[in-house]
Formats: C-alpha cells, structure tokens, sequence
C-alpha cells in the first residue's frame, strides 16, 4: 500500500494537466549498447509534460532471465523542448529507487539534481556503483524546481516487447496513440558476483592442494 499511495500522494497535491503530443521530427534517439538496460525502441516521438512524476519500472529478468546481483553503474535520460511547450526551468530530480514491481518505487537508492538538454542524452554516472534489486525504478521528479510539470520527457512509439507497462506517471501507465509508450529512460548495470564467488572457489580448492 506504501508503494500506490507513494505515486497517488503527487497526483493529490500537483493537479498539473498532462500535455502530450508528438515530436516535431521522430528520429532514432540513439540505442543502448549491450550494458544498457532499456525498455523503448530507441526511436523518440512523443513527449509529455506537466506530470509531477515520471518514472519506468524495471524488472532485471525481461533482460537476463534468471540474473543475479547487479549494480548500476549510470543512467540516461533524455528530454525534449517542444516549441509549443517551453520549459520554465532545465533543472530536474532525477533518482533510482528500489520496489517490488509496477506497483511504485520503494526504497531510495540516489538523488541527483541535473540539467535537462534538449534531445540529447543526460548521462548520471554514480561514482560508487548502486547496488539494485531484481525490481528498480529510475524516476524523474519535476515539482522541485518546475511550477507546470517540466522540462518534457521523451517517449518512444509503441507498446514494448514485454507485453507490460513499465513507465508511467502521476495518472499511471503512459498512453499515447492507444499504446503503452516507454520513456527513454535507460540503465547502465553490470552483473556483480561471479568474478568473487570464481576467485573464491578458487582459494577454496587452493587449500586442500
């Protein structure tokens, strides 16, 4: 219950109206390299603005079924300056949280101010690696420095290849043109563990040599 009265308590307080529409020139904004985790297709054509709470849930194992410990090296973020939509400010709360599933974000991992540009990636990069469970949200709050719900996120096209929301906002999963779009919001973990438990078994067998 924590969890949905965490997403509902921004929806109480902020009643922004949620301005969508598409991009002025859909292009490809750029595809995560085999280290990243992202649910978008890589191709930018909606934004959507005036939300307090912007956020993508993922979930370890739609990336490697079976995963164990992994940590989070950096995040991407990406934004866009529609001309019929000006920003009243490029800065921006953006924050890693651990939770159970779609349900909401749950444990604070990071929080970092950054400034937003206009359809370029913004990369976080975490000088010690944040350690995440199988279930993590990267979430983008604007009611810190925003008095209409901006800078405007970036969303791709269609449904994703899950088959199940993962981004949402104050109003829940975001729709746009009758699918479940994704935000271009990505992840940057590395699997932690094997090399320890391989040098470990090693200087286990060493000892009886």
């Amino acid at each position: 219950m924590i969890k949905v009265i965490f997403v509902l308590a921004f929806t109480a307080v902020f009643a922004y109206a949620i301005d969508n529409c598409k991009i002025e020139n859909p292009v490809a904004g750029g595809t995560g390299t085999l280290d990243w985790f992202q649910y978008d297709d890589g191709i930018a054509y909606w934004i959507s603005s005036g939300s307090a709470f912007y956020g993508t849930w993922f979930d370890i194992t739609d990336f490697v079924p079976g995963a164990g410990n992994y940590e989070c090296d950096y995040t991407e973020w990406w934004f866009y300056h529609h001309s019929n939509h000006p920003w009243d400010t490029d800065q921006i709360v953006v924050e890693l949280w651990n939770g159970d599933d779609a349900s909401g974000p749950l444990t604070n991992l990071t929080s970092d101010v950054i400034t937003a540009l206009h359809y370029a990636p913004v990369i976080v990069n975490y000088a010690t690696p944040v350690p995440v469970e199988h279930d993590f949200w990267m979430s983008a709050i604007t009611t810190v420095y925003s008095v209409e719900g901006l800078p405007s996120v970036l969303y791709d096209q269609y449904d994703n290849w899950t088959g199940t929301a993962h981004s949402f906002n104050d109003m829940g999963p975001v729709v746009m043109g009758g699918y479940e779009v994704d935000a271009l919001f990505r992840a940057g973990c590395t699997w932690v563990g094997l090399e320890l438990e391989n040098e470990s078994w090693g200087a286990i067998k060493g000892l009886f040599r």
